[in-house]
């Protein structure tokens, strides 16, 4: 007796059933560079002196280890990745 999950040639349940399968939407998050530091920008907000840009840098710290810092930059301060 075959699995449920094996490859039947009928396609996924959702194929089979008719059921919208939702599309993934592409992330805004886009990688940057905040004082030579790899950085994600992940939203961008209108401010009082101009734009600023949402970035999470992960960082070093001694007595702790790997943690991520997250804060809102002037776009002057976010540099656009070559990746």
């Amino acid at each position: 007796m075959r699995g449920g999950y094996g490859t039947s040639g009928q396609g996924n349940l959702a194929s089979r059933t008719g059921a919208a399968v939702p599309a993934t939407p592409i992330s805004p998050a886009r990688h940057c560079f905040v004082d030579g530091e790899a950085s994600l920008l992940v939203e961008w907000r209108r401010g009082t002196a101009g734009w600023e840009g949402r970035v999470i840098t992960v960082v070093w710290l001694d007595a702790v280890g790997w943690a991520t810092l997250e804060r809102w930059l002037p776009a002057s301060r976010i540099d656009p990745s070559d990746a």
